[in-house]
């Protein structure tokens, strides 16, 4: 069985579809304990809403910085905003590639993932593009399938094809020879990447402060040489999980569990691969556990600007150990120390898997710009100059 080398937790777990339910009996008991799963196991919500009010009182943002850093940075993830021109030619682009492969492979069909899907796409992003093919399951078989596409692809003269066989997930990347037009990476039976984009997308139209802080986040590791898994640093994936389980840890809370709140209410299970893959689309359902977990409070209506401080503070002087989850995985995967867990980040679907792989080399050094990006704003200085200076004053 395949291990984390850093916490010792297993990669995989065996269950049946009888085993998989979150504590059955009394209700009220198992919202209130799934109210708390997601919540890193070092640290106690008491503990943590102390905190929360005792970083408010002091070295927070003056109410004007937070609205300034708020504006600017609203103003930036909408400049984001592919146009209707970008949208129609990506689709345009994904509707050729059907009809390339229609004819290549019995049975294909493309299925778009990532950024595309999940809500975080921009004119500059490529698409991820899942090719589903009955029968290639294993990592050869997938290759040949992709030595076929390639085959067929070069011969469309506005791009060129670059295998990326020795990557962790075997790919395609067709990218057009001029820019200005649409690139893409291939993959063959990437499914689960599928559906985590999918849940990735419902947990952004819950909330639109999603998006913005994602863009942000994402500009900011990629400007400052932490957006890049092959170098042993943090994925796009494993940042915007991340920001999910921080909204979820807010008082009150701005995002639900989408996984837990489909095992509360016995939602049927959905295999892909073997994996159970549910998670509550629900409108109602989502509202009314809201409702419950913020109580006699109001809905949360923290300024991004806020938000987006205190996810660099967190990360950058709170958090300790830990696996950073989005759902409760007790039913899965028995608790254990998590001590030397850090930037551990669980892929919702295969529990104990880091989608993150943080290398050990480079945890000091991420550390470092999550100081320093919270020192640099809160001295109420400007997103995109946080973005641009070349390094920055920590405290």
């Amino acid at each position: 069985m395949a291990v984390c080398q850093r916490c010792a937790v297993p990669a995989a777990w065996k269950f049946s579809r009888g085993q998989i339910r979150l504590f059955a009996s009394g209700a009220s008991q198992t919202r209130a304990s799934l109210a708390q799963a997601t919540r890193t196991s070092t640290e106690s919500s008491a503990s943590l809403s102390a905190w929360w009010r005792r970083r408010q009182d002091s070295g927070g943002l003056s109410n004007e910085a937070a609205q300034k850093l708020s504006q600017e940075v609203t103003q930036y993830a909408a400049e984001q905003r592919p146009s209707v021109t970008h949208v129609v030619q990506k689709d345009e682009f994904l509707q050729r590639l059907r009809e390339h492969l229609a004819e290549t492979i019995d049975g294909a069909e493309v299925a778009p993932f990532g950024s595309v899907v999940n809500g975080f796409w921009t004119p500059n992003s490529d698409v991820d593009v899942c090719v589903r093919v009955p029968g290639a399951t294993t990592r050869n078989a997938q290759i040949q399938v992709l030595r076929q596409i390639s085959a067929e692809l070069t011969k469309v003269e506005s791009h060129h094809v670059e295998a990326r066989f020795g990557a962790q997930v075997p790919i395609l990347h067709w990218a057009p020879l001029r820019p200005g037009m649409v690139s893409c990476d291939i993959s063959v039976n990437n499914v689960l990447a599928v559906v985590n984009s999918r849940l990735v997308g419902r947990y952004v139209r819950l909330d639109d402060r999603l998006r913005t802080l994602g863009l942000c986040v994402k500009a900011w590791a990629a400007a400052r040489g932490i957006n890049d898994r092959s170098r042993g640093t943090l994925s796009s994936f494993s940042l915007v999980l991340m920001l999910i389980h921080f909204l979820q840890r807010r008082e009150p809370p701005i995002l639900p569990s989408l996984q837990d709140l489909a095992f509360s209410h016995n939602e049927k299970p959905r295999y892909i691969n073997g994996v159970d893959c549910r998670f509550c689309t629900d409108a109602a359902q989502i509202e009314r556990e809201m409702a419950y977990l913020r109580g006699p409070r109001s809905p949360n209506k923290e300024d991004v600007g806020t938000l987006l401080l205190d996810f660099f503070r967190h990360f950058g002087h709170e958090y300790r150990s830990g696996i950073i989850r989005i759902r409760d995985t007790r039913s899965v995967l028995p608790p254990g120390d998590e001590s030397k867990c850090f930037l551990v980040v669980d892929n919702p679907f295969e529990v104990g898997k880091d989608v993150a792989n943080v290398d050990a080399s480079q945890q000091g050094s991420i550390r470092k710009e999550f100081r320093r990006a919270w020192s640099y704003l809160s001295q109420g200085r400007s997103f995109m100059e946080l973005l641009s200076s070349p390094d920055a004053a920590l405290r």
